[in-house]
């Protein structure tokens, strides 16, 4: 086992790797925070900008990779994942509280830009016990990977099972439960199971917390466009392409590199685009 608390250390590091942008610590917070490997040729790429606090990444398993974008909010992350698979967030994220993830069976999770988050969210990609069909013999719950789009809205006590795909732009309300579900873009859904409750909608980044009845007046009507989403040809990418691209991307560096040329890299707005 291999464990890091200090970015300071990580060149004690033998079977696995944290790579840090730039080469150094600066301008890259990683406070109250730990990286612990279990397992073998697994990375954790830093970039720079980014401030981590009172968080874990657990590698149970062999060549996966963390990969955390800049942020200027504070990242409160619990990352447990095991052999080859992915866990990418991307910049500036909100969070009220921690994300907590549990990737198995080499599938991946996928986080965009500028999201929020509240208390208590969970993202599983496995069930994880094996469940069989008595007169078939076959297996039924297979895992899956686990995408969200740009500015999506996750409120508190959400529960994200396999194979849940949310466009960008899209709100999931309070102790929702999403399974398997495919979610367009610039809708709202909630309940248990989620189900669709808006469409048509978008939402901005504001918090009316501290609203006066003047605040509340003049936020009334909003005429802007920036977090609404359309499909564009040859800029949207389907999350379907993603998760082929990460699970065939061999090794922990090839994994990395794909982040890097087709998420960080790749900023079209629509990229993540899911129409109804």
């Amino acid at each position: 086992m291999e464990r890091i608390d200090n970015l300071e250390n990580i060149s004690s590091l033998k079977e696995n790797r944290i790579l840090l942008e730039g080469g150094t610590t600066e301008d890259i917070n990683f406070v109250n925070s730990q990286a612990v490997f279990i397992g073998k040729n697994n990375i954790l790429f830093i970039e720079k900008g980014t401030n981590i606090h009172d968080s874990t990444f657990y590698y149970e398993g062999d060549n996966s990779v963390i990969y955390v974008s800049k942020n200027r909010n504070k990242l409160l992350l619990n990352i447990d994942i095991y052999h080859d698979s992915v866990f990418y967030i991307g910049q500036d994220n909100y969070m009220n509280g921690r994300i907590n993830a549990v990737l198995s069976e080499q599938k991946h999770c996928v986080i965009g830009d500028y999201g929020l988050f509240s208390f208590g969210v969970w993202i599983r990609t496995a069930d994880p016990h094996i469940i069989y069909d008595i007169d078939t013999k076959e297996r039924t719950n297979l895992s899956k990977s686990i995408f969200l789009g740009d500015h999506s809205w996750i409120g508190q006590n959400v529960l994200l099972l396999k194979g849940t795909k949310i466009g960008s732009g899209s709100a999931v309300g309070a102790m929702g439960l999403v399974g398997g579900k495919t979610i367009p873009s610039n809708t709202i859904w909630g309940g248990n199971p989620a189900k669709q409750l808006k469409d048509n909608v978008w939402f901005t980044t504001g918090n009316v917390h501290f609203y006066t009845e003047e605040e509340t007046e003049k936020s009334m009507i909003k005429d802007k466009d920036n977090f609404i989403y359309q499909y564009e040809e040859g800029k949207t990418i389907s999350f379907d392409e993603i998760d082929k691209g990460l699970s065939n991307a061999k090794g922990s560096e090839a994994k990395l590199e794909y982040i890097k040329e087709h998420l960080r890299g790749y900023k079209e707005k629509n990229r993540f685009y899911i129409g109804k």
